[in-house]
């Protein structure tokens, strides 16, 4: 059984006043369109779940009664008026049915996780707006309420003793750190793109060191990022905090905004890429609650939404490509360096240091950031569209991908190496090392450091660590 939870309605929160945007309605459409064209949301597996509206206590479970009032009012407001209140926090836009469609995502989130709880399930959840920046007395990034931080503060209520959240949308996840700081056994892996803090949301607290201590960072200082490196972060990093943490429920921040031809990630991640780092989660046999977060180009998140509930509904993972012979200099320095410096956390971080007799590396958590933005914050003209061009390009690649997957095969990406002349970047060195299959090595060897019992008995999943391992 795979609990599913989407409602049309959330389609009416959008920007009411005239200017380019990407976070839009068509984004939930063209995932429920795809869903019901391939029958998927009519699968005999799968368990729908009624929307409704979350009450203002249900909220204020994270978020301050002032900052929940500012948000009902909108309702009521003329849209010169409702873009005046918007001038109070970073980059969100409220129009007269905002407060519902909030209200809505908030408790969607909260009964998808109570019900995966409840029957050792999985699920997913399309909501929007999207909620991993908003904080606790603020909305940002497109976010109004922080639907997973509510969802885990709610399973914690309701006896879950640990809650881990993987949030891998490509922009950090700083509103779910801040919101979730005040309960230790809630943990948060926030994997994305930073640029040594010159990505939005350009902060320091996005890096490797800060004052979360519930919050481990994994911080890409480059761009173009394969299915093969995030697999890699989740085998060298996220699976060995599940085995040692050991948490009751894993809700996912699932931003598609990693993808490729997205206009804010620069990213290479593939449908099948998504599905397979689900299916390393899922086969913790741990419950699993996916909550959808950012993603803006259609035709990628129709896509990723589309195999991450196949792999949901158990169905084959289509084969991705994983490099062994090159692992980019920022990916393995901040491998490295998560391992040194959570150890003590983690006893399987210390396992793999002291197998593997790596030294201590002096690092510098260098920030070139500028948080240039303050009140009255801009609400027009943020946004550059890509050209049709641009569009079309990644949308024959992403078609090409797509049709490897009914002949089983692999599918080789043409790497982006640096963003436009739009995005302000530092490029990163690709070199050989044997860091990483030494790493990978050393986990499938040693039993103190065993991966999630589950992982071995998915047959894509062991193809990926046999895969590692022909070097």
């Amino acid at each position: 059984m795979v609990f599913l939870i989407m409602d049309r309605t959330m389609k009416e929160h959008e920007c009411p006043w005239p200017t380019y945007h990407i976070e839009v309605p068509n984004r939930l459409e063209v995932i429920i369109n795809r869903f019901e064209k391939t029958n998927l949301s009519s699968d005999p597996l799968i368990k729908n779940i009624e929307t409704r509206l979350a009450s203002k206590d249900e909220i204020e479970i994270v978020h301050t009664q002032r900052y929940i009032e500012d948000i009902e009012k909108s309702q009521e407001l003329t849209v010169e008026q409702q873009e005046e209140l918007c001038t109070k926090y970073e980059d969100i836009y409220l129009n007269k049915q905002s407060w519902k469609c909030a209200r809505m995502a908030a408790a969607a989130s909260i009964d998808l996780v109570t019900k995966v709880v409840e029957n050792k399930e999985n699920g997913l959840a399309l909501v929007r707006p999207p909620g991993h920046h908003a904080m606790p007395d603020k909305g940002c990034g497109f976010c109004i309420f922080n639907n997973v931080a509510i969802a885990a503060k709610h399973a914690r209520k309701n006896g879950c003793e640990r809650v881990l959240i993987v949030d891998f949308d490509v922009h950090a996840g700083q509103g779910t750190q801040e919101c979730i700081e005040d309960d230790e056994n809630i943990k948060l892996i926030s994997i994305h793109r930073y640029e040594l803090g010159e990505f939005w949301p350009n902060l320091e607290q996005s890096g490797l060191f800060h004052k979360f201590k519930n919050t481990l960072n994994v911080p890409l200082n480059g761009v173009g990022f394969t299915d093969s490196d995030y697999v890699k972060i989740f085998i060298c990093l996220v699976l060995p905090i599940i085995s040692d943490w050991k948490p009751d429920l894993i809700i996912v921040s699932c931003g598609f905004d990693a993808a490729l031809g997205d206009p804010e990630g620069y990213m290479n991640l593939t449908p099948a890429g998504y599905a397979t780092l689900i299916k390393m989660l899922i086969n913790t046999n741990i419950p699993l609650a996916a909550i959808l977060e950012g993603g803006y180009f259609l035709d990628s998140i129709a896509s990723d939404a589309e195999w991450v509930l196949r792999t949901l509904l158990n169905q084959n993972v289509p084969k991705i490509i994983i490099d062994t012979k090159e692992t980019r200099e920022p990916l393995r320095k901040v491998i490295k360096i998560v391992l040194e410096t959570h150890q003590n956390e983690f006893s399987s971080f210390k396992d793999i240091l002291n197998l593997l007799k790596i030294k201590a590396d002096t690092y510098d958590d260098d920030y070139f950031g500028e948080r240039n933005v303050c009140e009255p914050y801009e609400t027009r003209g943020l946004y550059i569209p890509f050209t049709e061009e641009k569009v079309e390009k990644f949308r024959r690649e992403l078609e090409e991908i797509v049709k490897n997957y009914e002949k089983n095969e692999e599918y080789q990406l043409k790497a982006i190496q640096k963003a436009d002349e739009n995005f302000k970047i530092r490029e990163g060195i690709l070199y050989t090392n044997n860091y990483f299959v030494a790493l990978t090595i050393g986990l499938t060897q040693n039993p103190l450091l065993a991966i999630p019992d589950g992982l071995s008995k998915s047959h894509q999943s062991q193809d990926i660590i046999e895969n590692i391992l022909k070097l």
